[in-house]
Parts: structure tokens; sequence; C-alpha cells
């Protein structure tokens, strides 16, 4: 008779008592196909879910580590102007509606930039998907602190102008502004 996948073979199994051997060597190359195939196709399905937890445990640590070169570059800001006086009076002095001399001004202008640079630098990453949306929110509450102060928003005018930020950037940093003047 003709050879019926799968029934044949549980027949040959049961009809050879403990003759494993004997039903190995049996078995046509058609039904040794079939067997490779169902085994290749549970190792794909178990290759591609390998694969999605090393991208997902890949994606946190990538967010972790942009978190924390972030926060580094953040505490070293904090740290310089912690460390200067001079600078941290010079900071001080557009939230008190304090005028700036010319050299404090220069001065500000710098800090701000690099704020700027620093906080675009997140909404890239955000953007990306490299960077959580938790700690996202908390860069943008310091670029739009610091933009309350009509100096750090001349600042930005300026280079926004000049053209040295990321147009998605500079479409949400307006979005932002436009809505917190509406508050």
């Amino acid at each position: 008779p003709g050879v019926r996948p799968g029934r044949d073979i549980v027949h040959r199994v049961c009809d050879q008592q403990g003759a494993s051997s004997a039903v190995m060597k049996r078995l046509t190359l058609s039904e040794w196909a079939s067997i490779a195939e169902i085994i290749g196709a549970i190792a794909v399905v178990l290759s591609l879910l390998y694969v999605g937890i090393q991208v997902q445990e890949n994606t946190s640590e990538v967010r972790a580590t942009n978190r924390q070169a972030l926060i580094s570059r953040s505490n070293t800001a904090v740290v310089n102007v912690a460390g200067n006086a001079a600078l941290a009076l010079t900071l001080s002095k557009p939230s008190q509606g304090v005028p700036l001399t010319p050299e404090e001004l220069a001065q500000y202008q710098y800090f701000v930039r690099g704020m700027l640079y620093d906080v675009q630098e997140g909404f890239l990453l955000h953007l990306e998907g490299r960077l959580d949306d938790e700690y996202w929110r908390t860069r943008a509450a310091v670029v739009l602190a610091y933009l309350s102060q009509e100096e750090a928003r001349a600042v930005y005018a300026r280079d926004k102008a000049l053209g040295v930020l990321h147009s998605d950037y500079v479409r949400w940093l307006d979005a932002a502004l436009e809505e917190r003047a509406e508050d």
C-alpha cells in the first residue's frame, strides 16, 4: 500500500515493540524532511522570541545610557555654576529683573546656547525612541523654564534664525512656547 504520512509512522512505531532504531531506519526521506521541517519551524519561532527579548533589553540599555549621559552633562553644568560665584550671579540676574553687563550677557548667552543644544540632543534621542518619555519631560521643563526669560528667548531666536537648531526641535519648541503663552 501507499505511504500515509503521519499514520504509517505511528503504526511503524507501535509495531516495532521498542525497536526504535528499526523505526528510524524505515522512515522515508520524505518523512525525515517533514520532521526536519517541523523542527526548523520550532527553531525559527524560538529564535524570533529570543531576538525580541534581546531587542527589548537593548532598547532599555540604550535609553539608560542616553539618560545617564544627559544627566552627567547637566550635572557638570550645575557643578560649574555652583563653583563659579560670578557665573551663578550672572545666571540669576535675568530671573530677578536685574540688567546684565555686556560681559555677563555674553556669558549668559553661551550658557543658554549650551542648554539649548543639550535639550535638543534629548529631544532628538526621544524622537528616535532612545530616551524615555518621563525623562524627556524633565528636559523639556528645563528649556521652557529658561525660555521664560527674555534674554534666553533672544538667544533662541538668534540661533533659530541662523538655522543652527534642528528643524523638528524648533517646531516642537515653538509650539511648546506658544502653548505656554496661552496658559
